[in-house]
């Protein structure tokens, strides 16, 4: 127990420096859990931005391999990274679906709920202990020359007591409540999160995994084919230097054009 229920009927110095302990504590805590709880938040509005993006990525693919359908090796290859990153995109939904419930919704209510009603008792337990305090000064200072003051005020001061007595018991009783229960909340919430997480990636290392022997292949496919297309290109070239060969010394002779004198018009015009 973080308070305990003995000191709380004494009303100790102990229990009261306790008690402060924890009212400091749950006023860090929930600006802590607060500030968590908006940076989820934005996390979560990155994400769906990123998804947003992501899918009109994967469209541009699909569109892409629509395109080049008539080069099978192209459309094929398109096609099922197409598919594997439209899986990546759910499993990334999922993950900010599981964030979303684990750590946004399951801090805030824990905030807005248990913490609210901390608090709410609080300010009750303020106001019976500053009614007790003051019966207590008022007691203190009855005359003892008059007796019925003397009573009077004995009698405030024994309801007062009581009612403060009954009141901290239940504060006392909502504090340890609260203290398991934010563990427990901080501890699930977290837990729950980084298991999504674990998920996330195992899924996405399956599903990498099964598309590893084809990317392989396309690997050793594209090597050939960066060697075919360097044999094909010195084979271009090679005709290509034939074929300028052929033609240069005519077009040489065009270029020069017709020697001085010379006229344009055959022997018969003339």
């Amino acid at each position: 127990m973080t308070v305990d229920f003995e000191e709380c009927i004494k009303d100790s110095p102990r229990f009261r420096a306790t008690i402060d302990e924890v009212e400091t504590d749950v006023v860090e805590i929930e600006a802590k859990l607060d500030k968590l709880v908006k940076l989820c938040s934005g996390m979560i509005e990155a994400g769906k931005a990123y998804i947003t993006t992501n899918k009109h990525f994967v469209t541009g693919v699909r569109d892409l391999s629509q395109q080049c359908k008539k080069d099978e090796m192209i459309s094929e290859c398109l096609d099922k990274f197409g598919d594997s990153l439209q899986e990546m995109i759910n499993y990334h939904m999922i993950l900010f679906d599981q964030a979303q419930r684990s750590v946004r919704q399951q801090l805030h209510n824990f905030v807005k709920d248990d913490v609210r009603k901390f608090k709410e008792t609080k300010k009750q337990f303020d106001k019976v202990r500053e009614d007790m305090e003051i019966s207590l000064v008022k007691n203190a200072q009855a005359p003892r020359h008059k007796p019925h003051e003397v009573e009077e005020a004995t009698g405030t001061l024994t309801i007062t007591r009581k009612c403060f007595r009954h009141l901290a018991l239940d504060y006392v009783l909502q504090i340890n409540v609260l203290q398991a229960k934010k563990k427990f909340e901080i501890l699930d919430a977290m837990l729950s999160f980084m298991q999504a997480q674990y998920t996330f990636f195992q899924q996405g290392y399956s599903l990498l995994h099964e598309l590893d022997p084809y990317m392989k292949k396309l690997a050793t496919e594209l090597d050939q084919l960066v060697i075919d297309s360097a044999v094909e290109k010195r084979e271009m070239e090679h005709k290509h230097a034939l074929i300028q060969q052929r033609v240069s010394p005519g077009l040489r002779a065009g270029m020069r054009g017709p020697k001085r004198g010379h006229s344009f018009l055959s022997d018969r015009e003339k």
